[in-house]
């Protein structure tokens, strides 16, 4: 009868109980899978330590581009480096949440894919300085991006970790059939002998360049800060950390990136702190100048910066404080 039958849907005895039934059949359904030679692993099982980091790129729109931040390794930076106060320095770190002693940052690269054209804007290190750079192929092939996809490799300046990667281990061009662009202050001061012979242990930084510019002889295009490299893409001079850095406005469809290169390394203090220089700057006045230039620009623009040494993908917006800026990266997108 229906009023004998039980409603399991309002009485709240039943429900718990035929829980219980439907797991017990479904554990022996289980056991009988294990019994016919279907093992089941434990999710307790161990599995083995990885070891290091996959592959890391962060794709984003911009307007009608697209825009990839690829990270081609890492470095540590020991902090005596930068002209600031030992005690100064030490609250900052502290009020970062880092430890006061070398500081690992970031070589980050950025694909920028126009529709027409692929760029890619520094490349990295290859294996030059150490094991733990030269991972831009790996990350490349890893979204589907070949060397030979790339049209032009734009370097802000001829630092070992900014255009190292434009060679192979054997040192031929890695990208076949790219132009390579640079500003001519910086090509001229890299391939000055004199240059060299006072750089004392760093002449190897010259002997990178060097390399460089003669892999891709034929296909070396320098410039001067200002001109237009193509339809989207502006140069703009930022003179001081070398004396040719250069910055790269990226703008499609009104919306504004700038590749600003090595404006900064050290986030936890050159962002509230932004008069202090690194001795990596080959003028430390201009450097200065450079940054403060910069950072008050896109502040008061609210643009998009794509930094080589903020944390990966390390695109974000800065925002004034005083006398200070705060970074606020980008979130992660999908589209």
């Amino acid at each position: 009868m229906a009023n004998d039958q039980i409603n399991t849907h309002q009485d709240p005895l039943v429900k718990p109980a035929r829980r219980r039934l439907v797991s017990a059949g479904a554990l022996a359904a289980l056991a009988a899978l294990g019994g016919a030679g279907m093992p089941i692993r434990s999710a307790l099982a161990k599995t083995a330590l990885r070891g290091q980091q996959v592959a890391s790129a962060h794709r984003m729109k911009l307007g009608q581009f697209e825009v990839t931040a690829l990270l081609d390794g890492y470095q540590d930076t020991p902090l005596p480096l930068l002209n600031i106060d030992p005690e100064l320095l030490a609250i900052l770190m502290a009020e970062a949440n880092l430890p006061n002693a070398p500081i690992r940052i970031p070589v980050n690269t950025f694909l920028v894919n126009t529709g027409d054209r692929l760029f890619l804007i520094d490349s990295g290190a290859a294996r030059g300085l150490g094991p733990t750079m030269g991972r831009l192929p790996e990350v490349m092939a890893s979204i589907g991006v070949s060397p030979a996809d790339v049209d032009e490799v734009l370097i802000t300046h001829a630092h070992p970790d900014h255009i190292g990667g434009v060679l192979t281990p054997e040192g031929a061009a890695l990208f076949p059939n790219a132009q390579l662009r640079l500003a001519r202050a910086d090509l001229a001061f890299w391939a000055n002998e004199e240059n060299e012979a006072k750089a004392g242990d760093r002449k190897y930084r010259f002997q990178v360049a060097r390399r460089a510019a003669e892999a891709y002889r034929a296909r070396l295009r320098p410039f001067d800060p200002g001109e237009q490299i193509a339809p989207g893409i502006q140069s703009i001079g930022a003179i001081g950390h070398t004396l040719g850095h250069t910055t790269y406005q990226i703008e499609s469809d009104g919306q504004k990136l700038l590749a600003i290169g090595d404006t900064l390394h050290i986030a936890a203090v050159q962002f509230s702190r932004p008069e202090v220089t690194i001795a990596y700057d080959t003028d430390q006045t201009q450097a200065r100048a450079a940054r403060r230039t910069l950072f008050d620009r896109v502040a008061r623009e609210n643009l998009m910066v794509a930094a080589a040494h903020l944390p990966f993908p390390g695109i974000g917006r800065l925002h004034r404080e005083g006398a200070s800026f705060t970074f606020a990266p980008i979130p992660w997108q999908m589209f």
